[in-house]
């Protein structure tokens, strides 16, 4: 059995861009609605949507587990004379930083274990915004054993909403989209005041300092306080 990386290489290898180049249809319809900023693509595959994001003026980070991806994703961005900053590596691996981006996206890739969407709302900043698109459990066309986990990005009904308790939904469909069913959603991080007198919103930008800076502090005992 190939691991993940070996998986998504041969898949990406043996049919770059087997769907096209265009961003997903969802996220252009979206996109408006995007908090602007800097925006993370989790599980960005060869960075189709990152590279229609960064035309958008977004500032894209993206990862994914196949390097093969990444190494299509870039010259992709190459081609079309966009900037972004992909990396080769897994969500395991992948230090999502505290309130640190303005819109999340996550297309057709799900979270192998539960923690990693909270993980992902906390990266986001007060306000971001998060997009996710993928296939329900009727497009799986087989089962899926616990040890393949990076092929399962199918979600039962309800099941993501389950994830994204707290958030405000600001769209949400499961249904058939252009023949197969889809599940669709776009929610925000509540604003909160205490962040907002804090002026935590922009925790990342500035001079780096050793050590926690005094918002990044400000923001730990916060959440220590509300926990």
């Amino acid at each position: 059995m190939a691991n993940p990386e070996e998986y998504w290489n041969q898949q990406y290898s043996a049919s770059p861009f087997k769907k096209g180049k265009a961003p997903s249809s969802f996220l252009v319809e979206m996109h408006s609605r995007l908090r602007p900023g800097k925006l993370l693509d989790v599980g960005m595959g060869e960075g189709v949507n990152s590279v229609y994001l960064a035309q958008k003026g977004f500032s894209v980070k993206g990862f994914d587990v196949s390097s093969t991806a990444v190494e299509h994703a870039m010259a992709l961005a190459r081609d079309t004379g966009v900037s972004l900053e992909a990396k080769r590596v897994d969500l395991d691996l992948f230090l999502l930083g505290l309130l640190e981006y303005d819109t999340i996206v996550m297309t057709f890739f799900k979270p192998p274990q539960l923690r990693y969407y909270s993980e992902i709302i906390r990266s986001l900043k007060h306000g971001g915004t998060l997009l996710v698109e993928s296939w329900m459990i009727e497009e799986m066309p087989e089962a899926i054993s616990p040890e393949e986990s990076h092929r399962d990005f199918y979600f039962r009904s309800n099941e993501l909403l389950s994830h994204l308790r707290g958030m405000r939904i600001l769209f949400y469909q499961e249904g058939e989209v252009g023949g197969k069913q889809i599940v669709q959603c776009l929610a925000q991080k509540p604003l909160d005041r205490d962040v907002a007198k804090y002026n935590l919103f922009n925790m990342q930008g500035g001079a780096k300092e050793s050590g926690p800076t005094t918002q990044q502090q400000l923001a730990e005992a916060l959440f220590k306080k509300k926990s």
